[in-house]
């Protein structure tokens, strides 16, 4: 949703539209959210370097704590919301769902999600196997591609993988070869299943939305390749709002103050549980909560205009989200070998500036690349 205007918004008063404040609050949401991601990848506590582990979490209380707050508490909110976000814009605009518009809609998410998908996973996939039959590039990588299932990398990507290269491609059998596309990878599934959400968000209402809440939270909902049960709920629950014609700031700030006192006790709770089984629990709660809280906060803070959004930190999301996951394997290969953290202070510093410069290199690169190919950044990022 693009927004034309960045005017002063004047919170709880008529002389603002509640529809702007909602789209500046999900224009501006787009960049942290995809910070949160980078955190999310950058959990692991060590890394295998000629065989020899460097890093490890052992006695390292700041650093096991920061980790998990910011990789396995805040920032898994981050792709629940950016799928309650896309639920809720797919159907927001329209103003009647049939098949017309179903069609428009596809050909719309063919050039915002397909094409960029295809692009990325095709460039890494072309990365790793260029590498792999260079004689000086041989032995970076953890696995040998074979092109008889080179259709299968743009889905799942399997195989067992051998430890310590500087460039590893994920282990799990569940992702594509650019792992972080899962996330479009099952949006674009679920766009394609929107006319059995639309059925059941006008036919259920409310209820088949509580429904999936409750199957989601109690894990009898079964995930496989291609669709996941946290993408199912938080699409759907957010299409029930876009559909209803709902204004998601209005409806969350009714709990506006409840939700600034609830979440971070929830999520206190859920950073010193983890090791107990009823911590998934918590999370999940933390994570429904924590939308509401991130929504209102944006919502008050730009109304107070303590922030503001910048379209160009919006528009960059999409391409860090792309380029982040390699670079930021580089960068903590990189900075491993050459400080071997064996400290706490060591190991924390790294923890963040890792994130910093990954964010940072990112934005240059895509500063360079749209100022000089605007459009080809434009079909790469899905027209953002």
């Amino acid at each position: 949703m693009k927004v034309s205007a960045r005017k002063p918004l004047k919170f709880m008063d008529n002389k603002f539209s509640p529809r702007d404040i909602q789209s500046q609050t999900i224009d501006f949401l787009r960049f942290p959210l995809i910070i949160g991601v980078v955190f999310i990848h950058n959990t692991a506590a060590e890394i295998v370097i000629n065989g020899q582990v460097s890093g490890t979490d052992k006695y390292m209380p700041v650093f096991e704590y920061c980790s998990t707050l910011f990789s396995d508490v805040l920032g898994t909110i981050a792709v629940p919301l950016f799928f309650f976000m896309s639920g809720f814009l797919f159907f927001f605009n329209l103003q009647k769902f049939n098949v017309h518009s179903y069609r428009n809609k596809l050909q719309s998410r063919a050039k915002s999600l397909l094409v960029p998908y295809l692009f990325w996973n095709l460039v890494v996939f072309t990365l790793y196997y260029a590498m792999q039959n260079i004689p000086l590039l041989q032995g970076f990588t953890n696995k040998e591609l074979d092109l008889h299932h080179f259709l299968s990398y743009f889905w799942n990507n399997s195989g067992e993988m051998k430890e310590g290269y500087l460039l590893e491609i994920n282990t799990s059998s569940r992702m594509p070869i650019a792992y972080q596309f899962w996330f479009i990878r099952d949006l674009i599934v679920t766009v394609i299943l929107t006319p059995v959400i639309y059925f059941l968000c006008k036919t259920g209402k409310i209820y088949g939305v509580v429904i999936l809440a409750l199957l989601w939270l109690s894990d009898w909902l079964f995930s496989f390749t291609g669709l996941s049960s946290t993408c199912l709920f938080f699409f759907t629950a957010g299409a029930y709002l876009g559909i209803s014609k709902r204004n998601i700031i209005e409806d969350f700030g009714k709990i506006r103050n409840l939700s600034f006192a609830l979440y971070p006790i929830v999520a206190i709770a859920d950073l010193l549980t983890k090791e107990y089984i009823f911590n998934v629990y918590i999370h999940k709660i933390g994570i429904i909560t924590g939308i509401i809280f991130c929504f209102n906060l944006v919502a008050f803070l730009l109304a107070k205009e303590k922030i503001r959004s910048v379209p160009f930190l919006s528009a960059a999301s999409f391409f860090i989200f792309a380029v982040h996951a390699l670079l930021l394997t580089i960068l903590r290969k990189i900075s491993f070998m050459i400080f071997r953290p064996e400290s706490d202070f060591t190991m924390t510093s790294l923890y963040f500036i890792n994130v910093i410069l990954t964010v940072f290199i990112t934005l240059g690169m895509y500063y360079i690349l749209r100022r000089f190919w605007p459009r080809f950044v434009a079909i790469i990022t899905g027209g953002r």
